[in-house]
Parts: structure tokens; C-alpha cells; sequence
């Protein structure tokens, strides 16, 4: 989490006297597995950093992203939603939050120890639950897919006005989709 914040500060120390800056750097990682017949059909798993930058100028204002952290690239991304701002629409009420001393609250959205579930573990709860979901019931005619999907994002904000703030979340999750078949009736769900 620190090198993300490193990151947003390192945009911010570029900001000009007569602007204000806000960054957020991202960091997620997905994995998406799909099962169909006891056997992995689809496996994805994604790493990517991003960082957004909004500009606050004479009551306008632009953003602009940028898919790496190279600081070439950082730095054209600060430069276009400068531009960006230079053709937004004036709003006298535009304006970045400014820090309120209230701590942001630990959801407890983050559990370390899920980073550390094997792949084999992900594609073995999948099948599990196609395999189950197959046997529940005898209306059970067939299966789309039986997906395990996770993902983890760690952020970090940074503002000219003096909001410093970091996040990690993460989300998992098992599902099948059946098809049940009654007499002349299939449904999917």
C-alpha cells in the first residue's frame, strides 16, 4: 500500500499553485475459473495497476486514467486532464472534499489468508458445486457452467486539500448456473 501512495504523491508533487489535484492508484487481482463437466473450460487470472487523476481549474474540471505506472506516462496523464478541464463546463460548486479528522472505518473487507488458496483449491470448490448442484435434484437437466471468481483491490487516494487515504477489499465467490427441466418447462438459474 505504500508504493501506491508513494505513486499518488509523486502525481501530486506535480500539481500546479493554481489547480487542485486528486489521484487514486489501483491494484487488482482477478482470477475467474469456469468448470462445465468436471473440467476446467475457462481459466483467467488478471494483474493490473491503473491511476486516475482529476484537475480542478477555474470552476472546471478533467480527468483522465492511464493503465501503467510508468511516470512518463503519469505525467501525460496529469497533462490531459489538465486539457481536459481546460474544455469542461463551469461550476462554481466543483471542489475536493477536505480532511474532517474522522478515521475511515475498517469494514474488514480484506483477508490476507484468501491470497493464499491454491488455484487446484479455486478449481476444486468449482467442481464441487457443479457436481452437487447436478445431484440436488432430479430436475436437473443439465449445467451452463459452474464459476469460482475472486478479486482484490488495494487503492490509494491523494489530494491537494489534504485527503490521504488507502483501501484493500476483496470479494469471492462460487455460483452455478442449472438447467431444470419439468414435465415441458426448462428454466435456467
Amino acid at each position: 500500500m505504500a508504493e501506491l501512495q508513494d505513486i499518488a504523491e509523486t502525481v501530486l508533487s506535480w500539481a500546479h499553485d493554481n489547480e487542485d489535484v486528486e489521484v487514486v492508484v489501483v491494484h487488482d487481482r482477478d482470477t475467474e475459473i469456469r468448470v462445465y463437466e468436471g473440467e476446467v473450460e475457462q481459466f483467467t487470472a488478471a494483474e493490473s495497476f491503473g491511476v486516475g487523476v482529476r484537475v480542478l481549474a477555474d470552476d472546471k474540471q478533467g480527468f483522465a486514467w492511464a493503465g501503467t505506472l510508468d511516470e512518463d506516462v503519469l505525467a501525460e496523464t496529469l497533462a490531459d486532464a489538465r486539457d481536459n478541464a481546460a474544455f469542461g463546463t463551469v461550476d462554481e460548486n466543483l471542489g475536493l472534499a477536505n480532511p474532517d479528522g474522522v478515521p475511515v472505518p475498517d469494514l474488514g473487507l480484506y483477508n490476507p489468508a484468501a491470497l493464499n488458496i491454491p488455484t487446484e483449491d479455486k478449481i476444486a470448490m468449482a467442481v464441487e458445486l457443479e457436481a452437487k448442484t447436478r445431484a440436488a435434484d432430479s430436475r436437473i437437466s443439465g449445467m451452463e457452467s459452474a464459476d469460482y471468481v475472486d478479486g482484490t483491490r488495494e487503492s490509494a487516494l491523494a489530494s491537494t486539500s489534504g485527503i490521504r487515504s488507502t483501501s484493500k477489499e476483496m470479494s469471492a465467490y462460487v455460483m452455478a448456473y442449472a438447467l431444470a427441466t419439468e414435465d415441458d418447462d426448462t428454466q435456467l438459474g
